[in-house]
């Protein structure tokens, strides 16, 4: 049976003595944790969100025919493209240097541009197939070509070459940590090879089919997101995520749910891979690369549908739908507060925020006791990991990483064993500030903080 999460505000309480709780943070909107910032020009069709060097970060404006810029101070500029017949910007990525290339009059046209817009370069991609998407390569990129025939080309600011023997790629590139690339191809994942000889083509089970998403990740050779595409009448669905060995051909999926649709891909600065879910469940989700400790957060009623991490450590998202740009927290979005669909693994742990009282929690012998209380309505029960450490610039552990578990609607506990060199900084006889660290199962960032004192 299908179990479904609660989508109202939980309450995980885990008690530190009498005085420090932990509650659910309940479903996120736009609170001052998360800024939505609106896109100037209307139905803009915004997609393909990329972070530059700089800090800043670009994204595609597909309907308005023009690129916006994420600035530092979180504004918006835009840069239109020369209208014609057919004025639609496809894709954009940006290189090391900070400059951005782009594909638009609807793939016929490719443009290479200065971190602050000016134009470099600007070329014909030929009026027959279209450019679809593109990925940096030094100082060239790779474009897909397609629309009934399918290659694949590399461009400089001088020219545009045909790769030979070029696989038939559609809907998706991507580059792995080793510089190779990737597309996906009707047989399935095809590493491209620039030296003249046949691309290597990977053929995938019904979880990997068609992928939309390909990224590099933390294990394997290149990962993907797939999903069933929608109708008129019905959202997308059964989506997945999952990476390729190349060296044995093996392909690892894990089932994000049959809610779910996955349309953009990307490892985040903690080691889990990220992505947007365009299905009847919509948000923004991760799991650790086991499929471990996942979550997939809808924030309010947006429709997250391209994803980026910014130089400051947020997430950036597209929104289409409603036409904003979303930024938030890792930290904001560790709550499985939607619907997956059947299969998932992301049913998550819930995590929760840190209450504490003045006064201090007492140490008895070596150990912390934790109490945990699992409300009614955490459908799947309450788990999580909690450590203490020191109140500092570069904090220091004085417990280990305790996990806990407790059955919906039941209290429990958790008890934290000082180290040695725990047993060294809280000393006997005083009052020491230190600070709480509570984590979601697998995972290896805090999703809640608070400073706690205690008295050995």
């Amino acid at each position: 049976m299908r179990q479904r999460l609660v989508a109202s505000v939980s309450s995980l309480l885990l008690t530190l003595g009498v005085t420090a709780v932990l509650g659910v943070a309940g479903a996120p909107s736009a609170s001052a944790a998360t800024q939505v910032i609106p896109i100037p020009t209307s139905a803009s069709g915004a997609e393909s969100i990329v972070a530059s060097p700089d800090g800043t970060l670009w994204f595609v404006e597909r309907e308005a025919n023009k690129v916006g810029r994420v600035n530092a101070d979180g504004s918006i500029s835009e840069f239109a493209f020369p209208r014609s017949d057919y004025s639609q910007v496809e894709d954009l990525d940006v290189g090391p240097d900070g400059s951005v290339w782009v594909i638009y009059d609807s793939g016929r046209r490719l443009r290479h541009m200065t971190a602050a817009g000016a134009q470099i370069s600007d070329q014909s991609l030929g009026q027959y197939p279209y450019g679809e998407q593109l990925r940096v390569e030094g100082g060239a990129v790779v474009v897909t070509m397609a629309y009934d025939d399918e290659f694949v080309v590399r461009a400089d600011d001088t020219r545009v070459v045909e790769l030979a023997n070029a696989p038939e790629c559609a809907d998706a590139l991507g580059r792995g940590n080793d510089g190779t690339f990737w597309c996906r191809t009707d047989s399935g994942l095809t590493r491209i090879n620039f030296s003249g000889g046949a691309s290597t083509t990977y053929p995938v089970n019904d979880y990997a089919a068609y992928p939309f998403a390909i990224a590099p990740g933390p294990v394997g050779s290149i990962w993907f997101g797939r999903f069933q595409r929608g109708s008129f009448a019905f959202s997308p669905s059964e989506g997945s995520v999952g990476y390729l060995d190349a060296g044995s051909g093996a392909v690892t999926s894990y089932d994000t749910g049959d809610r779910t649709a996955i349309n953009s891909l990307i490892q985040g600065p903690d080691g889990n891979m990220w992505f947007t879910s365009i299905g009847a469940a919509k948000g923004i989700g991760h799991f650790a690369p086991n499929g471990s400790g996942g979550a997939l957060t809808a924030i309010g009623n947006y429709a997250p549908n391209s994803i980026a991490f910014g130089r400051d450590g947020a997430v950036y998202a597209t929104d289409a739908t409603n036409n904003v740009v979303i930024r938030t927290s890792t930290g904001d979005l560790q709550v499985t507060n939607v619907d997956p669909g059947e299969g998932s693994v992301l049913y998550g742990a819930v995590p929760g925020k840190v209450k504490a009282g003045k006064a201090p929690i007492r140490v008895k012998g070596n150990k912390v006791a934790l109490r945990v209380a699992c409300p009614k309505d955490a459908t799947r029960g309450c788990t999580g990991q909690a450590r203490l450490v020191t109140k500092s610039k570069k904090p220091k552990a004085v417990t280990g990483l305790k996990s806990y578990s407790v059955k919906t609607g039941k209290k429990g506990a958790v008890r934290l064993k000082l180290s040695k060199k725990g047993l060294k900084a809280v000393k006997r006889g005083k009052v020491t500030a230190l600070r709480l660290e509570v984590f979601a199962p697998g995972g290896s960032t805090p999703i809640a903080t608070k400073k706690i004192k205690v008295r050995r």
